[in-house]
């Protein structure tokens, strides 16, 4: 798979009456793709792509484009760049660049918690352990940083005794531990399954760890909304119908993950992410809400956690009028 995937689909208008309207959208979209990063295809992939595997972006007319990143720390970078017009990830990577005067936007969270874990190597006995020792992670601030330091703040192992392994994606902090380079580590929970058989194991579920972290937002820039307000429309309206054509569709959804991330038929990973996202209250939902009460106590942890240096009003880094039209568009209640 290659670092950077550009998946798109363009709608062409049929209809002799409403083709004049829908292909006038269609050019205008032809010329201005919409590009939403997205993290490199893992066990759950189909629900990545399904805005426009299902026809729904071409429905809005709009030729959409979903670039990889290796975590939404590089995607945040992109946006702020000009190379994205939005990009999905975890809400602390948004709440602290909002912080330092970034033009940042959240405009929806479909995924309710996170999915990122603790896993260890078989020898290891308890949190103490990990003074002196490797726990592999992603980039400053990305969603396995943040569990992990959490982790070791609420079991008292002060970071500053732990060595830290910046090492990518979740497949390579998996290897780490498997090679032994790292003693515990912060990948998806989709490792579960096949941890069992390589002598990993769970050490806490990051949604234990921390329970209001929002797993996946769609993040843009203010800019961005004043220019294509209705681009960003149609945008996360696809995505909505997306979300909730692939929960209706669970086979379909298992084809088109294994497919994209190339996981063979005997791998249980698709099966097992599909569960998660479908857990009422944990998993992905479809209407995009914006828990306010979620954000506002993500950033008391992250002002504890020494991230930020003081809190400020998070309404700042949301706009909810973009998903309210959404909502309506896509044909999903409230």
């Amino acid at each position: 798979m290659p670092g950077i995937c550009r998946l798109q689909l363009v709608w062409a208008s049929a209809a002799v009456i409403a083709g004049l309207a829908s292909a006038a959208a269609c050019a205008h979209a032809q010329g201005q793709p919409w590009r939403h990063g997205v993290i490199e295809p893992k066990s759950d992939a189909g629900f990545q792509v399904m805005a426009v595997r299902g026809g729904f972006a071409a429905k809005q007319g709009l030729k959409l484009e979903l670039p990889y990143f290796q975590n939404d720390v590089i995607a945040l970078r992109a946006l702020l760049a000009g190379e994205l017009e939005s990009y999905e990830g975890g809400a602390a990577t948004a709440i602290i660049a909002a912080a330092r005067n970034a033009d940042v936007k959240i405009i929806g969270c479909h995924w309710q918690t996170v999915v990122h874990s603790v896993f260890a190597r078989a020898e290891f006995k308890g949190p103490q352990d990990l003074k002196g020792a490797t726990m592999a992670i992603s980039a400053p601030n990305a969603t396995p940083d943040m569990i992990g330091k959490a982790y070791l703040a609420q079991n008292d192992v002060p970071a500053s005794e732990v060595k830290f392994a910046s090492l990518g994606n979740d497949p390579e902090r998996y290897k780490a531990l498997l090679g032994g380079i790292a003693l515990a580590t912060v990948i998806s929970i989709e490792f579960l399954p096949i941890g069992k058989t390589d002598g990993i194991k769970l050490v806490a579920r990051g949604s234990e760890v921390m329970p209001k972290y929002l797993r996946l937002c769609a993040v843009t820039t203010g800019k961005l909304l004043d220019a294509r307000r209705e681009d960003a429309v149609r945008f996360l309206a696809a995505q909505m119908q997306g979300y909730n054509y692939a929960l209706a569709n669970r086979e379909e959804e298992l084809r088109i993950t294994r497919e994209i991330a190339g996981i063979k038929a005997g791998d249980p990973r698709p099966e097992f992410m599909f569960a998660e996202a479908a857990r009422a209250d944990t998993g992905i939902d479809p209407r995009m809400p914006i828990p306010m009460d979620k954000l506002e106590w993500l950033q008391q942890q992250l002002v504890k956690a020494g991230n930020l240096s003081q809190p400020f009003d998070v309404s700042r880094v949301v706009n909810g009028d973009i998903r309210a039209q959404a909502l309506a568009r896509a044909g999903l209640p409230r």
